[in-house]
């Protein structure tokens, strides 16, 4: 039996089909009312309206093909990085409704020279995973059907983490995970996550 507390959780996170573009908004906004800069009006929110995809899969266990619409929502802007939230809207069974898109990542520790985050990088070692809702600059292709993510960690952009993501099967799977942890002005990022 599911106790009324978990039920509530995915009550917020997930709502049933059929859907609209309006319900996943309304799905969104409930679920990420806390975390989101809903009722702010910026320059960050008209550059990167709401927008949605159509996709379509196979399960791996079938030939049954699904469908389902990618839709993309504002979350919040500083002064040089935007964050955006996706949610999956899937038309069949065996799950059909909204769930918002959760994003491998991996959790990992840069280690710099003499402890001095302005010196060489000695190691950038990957501890795990973890998963994210909102991804950082990102660029959703739909021919590729990939998301790519671009975290800045400074203005001049020398320094950054950049994810890569291929929708797989119903979800986007992590393919590549680069790490640029020196700020020397320049862009030379390690790959630190690669999958074929």
């Amino acid at each position: 039996m599911i106790r009324p507390a978990i039920t509530g959780v995915f009550a917020v996170l997930a709502l049933a089909a059929p859907a609209s573009a309006q319900d996943a908004q309304a799905a969104f906004e409930t679920a990420f009312s806390d975390f989101c800069f809903l009722d702010e009006e910026s320059a960050a929110a008209e550059y990167y309206p709401n927008e949605s995809w159509s996709l379509t899969w196979e399960d791996g266990y079938s030939d049954v093909q699904y469908s389902g619409t990618l839709h993309q929502f504002f979350c919040s802007a500083g002064a040089y990085n935007v964050n955006l939230v996706y949610y999956l809207e899937q038309d069949d069974d065996p799950f059909p409704g909204l769930m918002p898109v959760s994003f491998a990542t991996p959790h990992y520790d840069v280690e710099y020279e003499n402890d001095d985050f302005e010196g060489a990088v000695e190691t950038i070692r990957v501890r795990g995973f973890d998963t994210q809702f909102m991804l950082t600059n990102p660029e959703f292709d739909p021919e590729a059907q990939t998301i790519t993510d671009h975290t800045l960690w400074r203005g001049l952009g020398d320094a950054f983490s950049s994810g890569h993501w291929v929708f797989d099967k119903g979800q986007f799977v992590l393919k590549t995970y680069d790490v640029d942890a020196t700020y020397d002005g320049e862009q030379n990022p390690q790959r630190i996550v690669e999958y074929k």
